[in-house]
């Protein structure tokens, strides 16, 4: 049976709105410490790649309630700007409500329909999101348009390919939501205007940093 798109995007955003509030507890939360320090270690090591500047102007695509929030403003100082951006709109209201800060704007929109203007951006970073986005090829093209010259995506995971799409297999909602293979990947990064600086695949760490 073909699956409708529009179903199936209906059912996906459902499932992220349904879990919103719960989201930072079920994913990043230590059930030792009763703090969202689960990957400690891995954040230290995305944000050493990432290698944020003080000043930078951040979009953080697919954000989802905000994990990684304190961690952006915290590298990019106070003369910094960070645009949290995300299509489930109960994932922004939380989002909003656990991060007060007039360095942040909020907004509720598609990954490939937001408008942004050109060369707005020092970073966009797609963390634990890309896989959810249904229009890839198109997402990465208004990606590489809102970059500044010498700017930078950002793509990562706390898993590796492999065991993300084999978790989101396990899920009706999102079953279809996957990341391409790794020549894939490239092949989409290329054709967007982009040339990938680094790519990791291994268990526990997926990262891609790409640039114009």
């Amino acid at each position: 049976m073909r699956r409708c798109p529009i179903a199936t995007d209906i059912r996906r955003k459902e499932f992220f709105n349904e879990r919103a509030e719960q989201w930072l507890d079920m994913w990043y939360k230590n059930s030792g410490m009763g703090a969202c320090t689960r990957y400690e270690r891995e954040f230290e090591r995305l944000f050493s790649l990432m290698n944020l500047q003080s000043g930078d102007s951040v979009l953080d695509l697919g954000c989802g309630s905000g994990v990684l929030v304190p961690y952006i403003l915290d590298h990019i100082g106070s003369g910094g700007m960070l645009q949290e951006v995300d299509y489930a709109e109960k994932m922004i209201e939380v989002n909003r409500r656990l991060h007060e800060d007039g360095r942040i704007t909020f907004v509720v929109a598609g990954a490939d329909e937001l408008t942004v203007h050109d060369k707005s951006f020092d970073v966009v970073i797609c963390f634990s999101s890309f896989p959810h986005f249904q229009r890839k090829p198109e997402t990465l093209a208004m990606t590489a348009k809102t970059l500044k010259p010498g700017g930078k995506l950002i793509i990562a995971h706390f898993d590796s390919s492999q065991d993300i799409n084999s978790l989101h297999r396990k899920h009706e909602s999102v079953m279809h939501d996957f990341l391409p293979s790794e020549v894939d990947m490239r092949k989409l990064i290329t054709r967007a205007g982009l040339h990938v600086e680094l790519f990791i695949d291994e268990s526990g760490f997926y990262f891609i940093d790409a640039r114009n």
